[in-house]
């Protein structure tokens, strides 16, 4: 009896499953035909077989659909780059963690067709670049370490958000040029190399003794006044 169960819990599931990837692949051809605004629930639903109200039992919306597959397949890029050897430069850590990243996405058919959707279309691109701002924000800790920097540092805060706009800008200069997996890696290496001279030159403790200079200044001026 509990294999008979369990049987028929497999089944269920595997039903389920490839209901959602049907629902997946419907409005990605969809969303590549007819762009991602004049498509509707209902549209995915009928090119899917299924209800609207069993579309709604998979996904929220159309939003919460055209990140299903990415969202699960992405990795926090801040906590890859602690996990990184210590002795790795800030732009390595950066270049093997999010190589990674990108290896497991586009691995993936439906993500790569998710990622072209998003970055061509503007509302999903604006979404997707809010996305990419929380990840800055937790990031700047693990980028604060590998500089020897404090995490209030300015000079923390500026060199995360050089790396995560490098970033952002590469991705989508690739999906602008036809979204080719091959390129990806080069744009993203090539765009980390501009980066490289500037902060690697710079001193981990630079800001430091200037900012405590400015305070003490700042307090000399007040007390003489």
């Amino acid at each position: 009896m509990k294999k008979a169960i369990d049987c028929a819990n497999g089944l269920r599931e595997r039903k389920k499953a490839r209901t959602h990837e049907a629902l997946i692949d419907a409005a990605l051809d969809l969303f590549e035909r007819k762009g991602f605004e004049a498509t509707t629930v209902e549209d995915i639903a009928a090119a899917a077989d299924v209800s609207p109200r069993t579309f709604f039992r998979y996904f929220e919306s159309k939003f919460d659909l055209i990140m299903a597959r990415s969202a699960t397949k992405h990795a926090s890029i801040g906590a890859g780059i602690a996990s990184r050897p210590a002795e790795e430069s800030l732009l390595d850590a950066v270049r093997a963690v999010v190589g990674d990243d990108l290896r497991l996405q586009l691995a993936d058919p439906l993500v790569l067709r998710e990622l072209q959707v998003m970055l061509t279309t503007p509302s999903l691109r604006n979404l997707a670049r809010e996305h990419f701002y929380e990840e800055e924000a937790e990031m700047v800790g693990a980028v604060a370490d590998r500089l020897g920097l404090d995490a209030d540092d300015l000079a923390a805060h500026i060199a995360t958000s050089l790396v995560t706009s490098a970033l952002w800008t590469s991705v989508n200069r690739w999906a602008a040029d036809g979204a080719d997996p091959e390129r990806l890696h080069p744009m993203l290496d090539e765009a980390l190399a501009l980066l490289a001279d500037g902060l690697a030159a710079r001193p981990a403790t630079a800001t430091r003794p200037a900012r405590q200079t400015a305070r003490q200044t700042a307090r000399r001026t007040d007390a003489s006044t």
